[in-house]
């Protein structure tokens, strides 16, 4: 689609933030009103629309997708996507460690084990670590726990639902979401595997590139966060 607009900019509807293409609303793909609930988070599409060149680039706009998910998707199936979001902590990476090398099962104790801690802690809920990639049951009530903690805010579940299979990890998610970590921090703890794999015998071009659009989705989904938290933009 070619570039049809000058200027993008916020607008504040009663509250609901807004953006303009000139003096065009802007719209969600099924022409629901798109409407942010913090003006950091609306800025983030605005400045996401002003950056675009001659042709408007949608894979360029990634707060505005997630924000669209949830006006156009989370909002009319927020129990299935909280049962989504919860089913990724019954496998979550964190459980699954490596048996050899040595060297990357103890990166993965020092990284991983924290970050399961910090869950228990602050969420009430443990979780059991296994070797290998047989599957493993999690305690009783760990599920049902997970759906709590997604809750039902159409915005954070929307992130949550989206951070999930990014990270291949509900825990760490929800530190992403709570700015427990940031988004190095969940770039480094969940592609951890491939990043040990590049620095012992070498990436490909392949890697390179999938390493590249994984960490770049995660600043991105880290910025939606900060934004709908109102911590700022950065």
């Amino acid at each position: 689609m070619k570039r049809f607009y000058e200027t993008a900019h916020v607008r504040d509807d009663a509250g609901a933030f807004g953006i303009r293409l000139d003096t065009r609303e802007l719209k969600t793909p099924a022409k629901k009103k798109l409407r942010c609930p913090t003006k950091k988070m609306a800025q983030l599409i605005a400045d996401e629309w002003q950056a675009q060149e001659e042709n408007v680039l949608p894979d360029t706009m990634p707060v505005m997708r997630l924000v669209a998910t949830a006006i156009d998707g989370v909002e009319t199936a927020i129990d299935e996507t909280a049962n989504d979001f919860a089913a990724y902590g019954l496998s979550d990476l964190l459980c699954y460690r490596a048996a050899h090398p040595e060297k990357l099962v103890k990166q993965q104790e020092e990284a991983w084990t924290p970050m399961l801690d910090w869950a228990q802690a602050r969420f009430e809920m443990a979780f059991t670590v296994t070797s290998g990639v047989l599957p493993v049951t999690q305690p009783d009530g760990t599920y049902a726990r997970l759906v709590e903690i997604a809750g039902g805010e159409v915005f954070r579940l929307a992130g949550l639902s989206f951070g999930a299979p990014l990270l291949e990890s509900a825990i760490l998610t929800l530190a992403l979401a709570e700015a427990k970590i940031t988004a190095q921090t969940a770039y480094e703890l969940s592609q951890l595997d491939d990043i040990f794999q590049m620095q012992e015998w070498g990436g490909d071009e392949e890697l390179t590139a999938r390493l590249a659009r994984r960490q770049g989705d995660i600043v991105a989904l880290s910025r939606y966060f900060e934004a709908l938290a109102g911590r700022g933009i950065s």
